[in-house]
Order: C-alpha cells, then structure tokens, then sequence
C-alpha cells in the first residue's frame, strides 16, 4: 500500500513538472492592454547605418512583456568575419531588449525613432508575439544568411505583420513606390547620407538582380519604405476597413548631423579630371603620332582588376545580387594580361583588332552605364576615348582597318562566287 502511494505520488510530480515545462515553452499570454509597434530608425552617417533600421516592439505593462525584436544583430567574433562578409555568407541572428537600450544608443547617434503603434486584435497580437517567440528559441531559425534585398531587418518584420494579419492587410497603392528597381532605391539612399564613393563601388559590384522592376510590397525592404507603406496599409476588420496604423509619433527629439563633403573629395570631381587628362594626353599622341601604351597600361590594368574583382563577386559569393553583371562589357578582365604586352614599337597585328573589339563592348557598357551612374559613364567616356583613337586614329591601325575591310570584301566576293557556281 504504501508502495502504490509513493508511486503515485511520483507520477503525479513529474505529471507537474512536465506541465510547467510545457507552459514554459509556450510563449507568455498577453493581456488586452499590450500594444505591437513598428519602430523605425532614421539612416545614420555611417555607411552600415545609411539604409535606416527597424525593430518590432512588444510592450504589456500587465506582464512586464518589454521586446524590442532586432533582425540586425551580428557577431565580430564570427570566425573568418571579414571573408565570410565577403563572400556573402555572413550569418545575421535575432536578438531582442528593452526599448529603452535602443532609445538610448539612437539617441546618442543622434538618429530618430518613430514610432507607430499597430491597429491589432488581441489574437493577432499574441500571434506575431508567438511567431518571434518560436523563431527566437529555435537556433536554426534565430541565425539567418542575410541578403540585402530580399532577406534583412525590414524584410523579416514586414512578413510577421503580414503573417499576423493574414489576407486582411490591404497595402494602399502609392504609386511614387513602384515600378523604382532596387538599385534606384538603394541610391537614393546613399546620396541623400553623402556616400558618393560607396555609391560608385556598390554600382560597379551589383549585378541585373539589381535592376528588377520593384513594385511597393518588394521596396519594403528598405526601412522606410516599410513605414511608409504601414502607415496607408489598411485592414478588414468586420468587414470594415481600417487603417493599421493607429497612432504615429517620434520617441524623443534630436538633432541629426549631416556633413555634405566639398566637390573635390566626390568621386565626380577626380574622374572628371582624369577624363580631361585623359583626352589631353590623348590629343597629344595624336599630334605628336604616338601610341601611347604607357598611359593605357595603368587605365587598362586599373579596369581589368575591377574586372576580375567582378567574377570573383560573380561566381565566388552568395550576395545573390552580383551576378549578371554588365559592368564586366567595359571592366574586361583580360585588359589586364593583354595591355602589358603591348609595345611601342614593333607592335603586333592583334593590337588594332583587340581596341575595335573593346570599342565595341565599351559602347554597350555605356548604354548600361548611362543608365544608373553618372560616376561610372565618365570611366567608360574615359576607355572609349583611348579605344577609339588606337582603332580609328593611329596610323598603324587604321591601316589595319583597311586590311580588315579587304579582308571582309574579299569574303564575301568569295561567298557570291560559291553561290553562283553551286547555282550552275
């Protein structure tokens, strides 16, 4: 008898004990007075800080809940930082803290947070706060490979608020937001902070990925936009619809800094001169008939190391996004190899038709060019320049054009002949 009861007395605390573990996986109940905001945080000066930041905050007084959920945390102490960021394949995790540690680091960056409390029920509430709940406990879903399009800070909070909603959410049409591509996004703002050097190198490493017609859902990824679109966004409810922002205010004053840098640190400014140098040097050869390969080998060179720089992105990352990359028609990676053995004197038969061959990629990398950066169309002007006058200017090869003529007329009377005796 005694046996039966210290039996059943264990089963019933380990019936107890699993209980409270269980309730203490599930995530904690919400009370009716909590509140979910979307909390974005204005682009700082700093080139990681440039796109802005966004965090998703869950706030219940009654059960002490305080989360502000944060999908842009990463470790310097990752093993091989530096070439896993690279290569793209930095692992980004999901952290949270109370808002105040937040307020407090922003506010000494003197970078702004707004604040826009979502319109939610109780039940819609308490499942984005279960959904970031099960992510945060879940390893192998906290750590995440970001992608700067398509997977960040902005792009993880936008789908729990739409998962939460499910196909109540209604996003407004503003129509200044679509039909932009990501590239056109992503300019807007690193110009707008003075990053005119990132600008150039962000233009020259992304690839046509970059160039995909966007419409608002997918523009989201930036900070911003995603608060923007929030606060036209409406939702049905009953059979009504309301918007979903509730309120909008901005957590506390500050006083951004924001430093425009004088013309001649710009990038514009130094390939300008190198443009005018370029066709000064350029008429010079001309007049003195020169050929000038010692001024093509250090613009060649330069250009071909971006070019191989621009397979490695290509073919040796994961950014997703520097692949198709129409720069390579003007960055060639083999000027690099070829424009050192080129000689003064002496030159070989393959120097006219190699500058007719890269005239002609370099004005179909200026019409790509043209159409996203300033920057990098005064670089192209800059090798079409030197390509046009070796095939077009130089002594030697025009005579080699006019060889190469005779030698495409003589084929082509060839080709009529053929026909006209198979024809007989």
């Amino acid at each position: 008898m005694m046996k039966n009861l210290s039996l059943c007395k264990t089963f019933f605390v380990t019936l107890l004990m699993c209980c409270f573990l269980q309730k203490s996986l599930l995530a904690q109940q919400l009370s009716a007075g909590c509140k979910v905001s979307l909390i974005t945080v204005e682009p700082g000066n700093e080139l990681n800080d440039a796109f802005g930041h966004t965090l998703l905050w869950i706030y219940d007084p009654m059960t002490q809940v305080d989360k502000a959920y944060n999908f842009g945390v990463y470790d310097f102490e990752t093993e091989n930082f530096y070439w896993k960021f690279v290569r793209g394949q930095l692992p980004y995790k999901m952290s949270y803290a109370p808002i105040q540690l937040y307020q407090q680091y922003y506010r000494e960056n003197h970078r702004k947070m707004t604040e826009q409390v979502l319109d939610l029920s109780i039940a819609q509430k308490q499942k984005v706060y279960d959904e970031l709940e099960r992510t945060y406990n879940d390893p192998s879903k906290r750590v995440y490979m970001y992608k700067f399009f398509y997977d960040n800070c902005a792009t993880r909070i936008r789908d729990a608020i739409m998962v939460a909603c499910t196909d109540s959410l209604h996003l407004q049409n503003i129509v200044e937001m679509n039909d932009s591509t990501y590239r056109q996004w992503m300019n807007k703002c690193l110009i707008r902070k003075h990053h005119y050097w990132s600008a150039l190198g962000m233009n020259i490493a992304l690839g046509a990925p970059a160039d995909e017609r966007i419409l608002q859902l997918k523009s989201c990824y930036l900070p911003e936009n995603l608060q923007r679109s929030m606060r036209s966004a409406k939702r049905m409810t009953r059979h009504v619809l309301r918007f979903l922002v509730r309120s909008e205010s901005t957590m506390y004053e500050t006083t951004s800094i924001d430093d425009e840098p004088l013309f001649v640190f710009t990038p514009r400014f130094w390939l300008l001169l190198a443009f005018f140098y370029t066709i000064y040097v350029t008429y010079n050869h001309w007049k003195k008939r020169q050929k000038g390969y010692s001024y093509d080998r250090i613009l060649f060179a330069i250009v071909g190391v971006v070019g191989w720089v621009l397979l490695f992105l290509w073919f040796g990352t994961d950014h997703g996004v520097t692949n198709n990359n129409r720069n390579l028609l003007w960055a060639m990676p083999l000027h690099l190899p070829l424009i050192l053995m080129m000689k003064e004197k002496n030159g070989s038969y393959w120097y006219g038709y190699y500058f007719i061959f890269v005239g002609l990629l370099l004005a179909m990398g200026l019409f790509y060019a043209v159409q996203y950066s300033v920057d990098i169309t005064i670089i192209v002007l800059m090798l079409i320049t030197r390509a046009f006058y070796h095939a077009g200017f130089e002594r030697e090869h025009r005579m080699t054009q006019t060889k190469f003529r005779k030698i495409i007329k003589g084929r082509r009377l060839e080709v009529i002949h053929k026909e006209h005796v198979d024809f007989e």
